[in-house]
């Protein structure tokens, strides 16, 4: 869990790249932000299926695969599929962000629960 949590905040760091888009452009940003989720991506459901978070992992599929395939539907308006595949990546680094909390809340439980009282 620890690991996940330290995977986390670096993958939220990525996110810190926005501030530089100018300098780097908004095209090679938009591909370092993608190929950061897609190698991000199975690990991240690996780990959530090992802690057995199956809301986690149905959420993730509500608000980013869905997207995705709305996408892969829609692909003759491409401004449609702009707009998919922005909320898409936008809700992948939300999801990450939401959930390096939820996983601290979940080591700070598990150190409680270990904790002995009776010393």
């Amino acid at each position: 869990m620890r690991r996940l949590y330290q995977t986390l905040i670096y993958e939220g760091s990525t996110i810190a790249l926005l501030a530089g888009y100018k300098l780097i452009g908004y095209g090679i940003l938009l591909m370092i932000l993608t190929a950061s989720a897609i190698i991000y991506t199975p690990y991240l459901i690996k780990t959530l299926i090992d802690l057995k978070k199956w809301k986690w992992i149905l959420t993730f599929i509500i608000i980013i695969i869905f997207p995705l395939i709305l996408m892969f539907t829609n692909s003759d308006n491409p401004i449609l599929k702009t707009t998919f595949y922005s909320i898409a990546l936008l809700m992948f680094y939300l999801f990450c962000w939401i959930l390096k909390f939820s996983v601290h809340n979940w080591i700070e439980k598990m150190e409680y629960s270990e904790f002995n009282f009776d010393e």
